[in-house]
């Protein structure tokens, strides 16, 4: 595995290289740069396609939840043709109940779609877009290549130089060159740190941020799940219709000295 550098190391190398030059090592350390920028490119690639695939199921989520809008559209309006036969029968409190009941559960499910959407389909659009879109790294490369270029050929003239004396030159030590490596050096560095930054954003924002979108999302869910909803009429309508209430027994035939009504909450028998 190829020695990597940190970022620490990174600064201490760069600022030491300000400082003096001459004396510096840093050129020594810019090959693990090479190496820390191919290992953070590998670990990107992984994440833009796993998050790749999360982005096209949560648009397929996000489609299907809109086909689920629009079936429930056709259920309340069906349920709010039903509830006119109660009113045509003077049962006033059984249509309300029946229209309130299709309009929260409307209203739910409209909820935890835009909050599907804005929490975790448009960060991750944005992600894949925004941030992991094009080549970042192009920047540091070239300066790279520059260095290099630029170093190969001072190399070559310093042994032709010593070759017209009679000399045999093996390497060029960093210190003797510092001075005309200076401006491709800096433009290293910096590219460096701008790749580092944009590396850092990223990994914000497929972190920490994408993860708070969720949890976002998942407490919108409880939210309106557990009648946590905003729209305080809808829910206190909802919770309206399961009070207890009375029920007429005129129609029963039995013994009328125990009385011809009862109050209560009804429950359906289970059949299982």
């Amino acid at each position: 595995m190829p020695e990597l550098i940190s970022v620490q190391e990174f600064i201490s190398q760069t600022q030491e290289d300000l400082s003096s030059p001459t004396t510096s090592s840093f050129t020594s350390h810019m090959g693990k740069c090479k190496s820390t920028v191919c290992s953070l490119e590998e670990a990107l690639d992984s994440d833009r396609t796993v998050l790749q695939k999360m982005r096209k199921a949560v648009k397929a989520e996000h489609t299907t939840g809109q086909d689920l809008i629009g079936y429930l559209e056709a259920h309340i309006a069906a349920q709010e043709k039903f509830s006119e036969n109660f009113c045509n029968h003077s049962d006033e409190k059984l249509a309300e109940g029946f229209i309130t009941f299709a309009s929260v559960v409307s209203l739910v499910h409209l909820k935890k779609l835009l909050s599907l959407y804005h929490n975790i389909h448009f960060s991750l659009d944005s992600l894949i877009k925004g941030d992991f879109k094009g080549d970042f790294k192009k920047p540091f490369e070239k300066a790279w290549k520059d260095y290099e270029s630029k170093l190969a050929k001072i190399e070559k003239e310093k042994r032709e130089l010593a070759k017209q004396y009679g000399m045999v030159r093996t390497e060029v030590v960093g210190g003797e060159i510092a001075e005309e490596m200076e401006k491709e050096r800096r433009m290293f560095q910096l590219h460096m740190c701008e790749y580092l930054i944009k590396v850092n954003e990223i990994k914000t924002k497929k972190g920490v941020d994408l993860l708070q979108n969720n949890i976002n999302h998942c407490n919108s869910q409880f939210k309106y799940n557990c009648g946590g909803d905003s729209d305080d009429y809808f829910v206190s309508q909802q919770n309206s219709i399961c009070k207890p209430a009375r029920y007429s027994m005129h129609q029963l035939q039995g013994n009328k000295q125990y009385g011809t009504e009862r109050s209560g909450n009804l429950f359906k028998k289970s059949e299982g």
